[in-house]
């Protein structure tokens, strides 16, 4: 074999080699893209997967929520209504100095039956469809004031716009489960919910000056709703952002995209 041959022997043999070594980075290249894709694949699945659990949740949340307001109206309020007319009737046959009792009594019977029907009103997810996100907030911090057991306000600025009943129904219930960890948890006397309407989001911040708590720490009673609030704002694709201090207080920030 001459050297001629032995050089196109050489540069065949180069020539094949380099074909083996494009063919097999190109068909790694090729097994990758399909393994990301396959795994991008089952994230989505999952995530889809996650998004429809939590979904069925919330709409089990929201029937048991509806159920218990109507047995609240139809049942506990038609009885204290009851109990209340035959105070009435009692009123009128005692001697004056037990009237006043009675009296006293009967006006107890009012305040709480006034007070379950503004309870019945917040668990009812057909009210906040019909009120919409400010009147039911508004509604929900006048019950908290009539409790007399902390300063309850709501301030809203921005051009006003409706979301959808989705949004605003969980943004409701979001700001719902705050402001009852505030009133079991955070011995606070002052909590503030203030509505921004941006452009193209919804700025809420909700704050409390109460005394606070670690949000890391797991064994606190109200973890549960902290998880609620998460997962409830990711189903409509809201940012939630929870910071507390002790003995400060504590504040949930949510933006909302329109």
């Amino acid at each position: 074999m001459d050297q001629t041959e032995i050089q196109i022997l050489v540069f065949v043999v180069t020539i094949v080699i380099l074909v083996l070594v494009v063919a097999l980075v190109l068909f790694f290249s090729f097994f990758q893209q399909k393994k990301t894709a396959l795994l991008i694949e089952q994230r989505e699945t999952q995530k889809r997967f996650q998004e429809e659990i939590n979904k069925s949740k919330l709409e089990i949340q929201e029937q048991a929520l509806k159920n218990i307001s109507w047995e609240i109206h139809d049942n506990i309020g038609q009885l204290l209504s009851v109990a209340k007319m035959q105070l009435n009737i009692v009123q009128m046959t005692l001697p004056e100095a037990e009237k006043q009792q009675v009296y006293e009594t009967g006006t107890i019977v009012s305040k709480s039956l006034e007070e379950l029907r503004g309870l019945a009103k917040s668990l009812n997810p057909e009210t906040i469809k019909n009120k919409g996100l400010i009147d039911s907030l508004e509604l929900e911090m006048e019950r908290f004031n009539r409790l007399k057991v902390i300063d309850a306000s709501l301030n809203v600025t921005g051009n006003l716009y409706n979301l959808s009943n989705e949004k605003e129904i969980i943004l409701f219930r979001i700001l719902q489960e705050f402001c009852n960890n505030t009133l079991k948890y955070a011995k606070a006397h002052k909590l503030t919910i203030h509505l921004n309407f941006n452009k193209n989001n919804l700025e809420i911040t909700a704050e409390d000056n109460g005394i606070g708590f670690n949000i890391n720490d797991s064994s606190k009673q109200h973890g549960i709703g902290l998880l609620n609030i998460r997962s409830r704002g990711k189903l409509i694709g809201a940012k939630i952002d929870l910071t507390s201090t002790e003995n400060i207080g504590t504040k949930l920030y949510i933006s909302c995209p329109k």
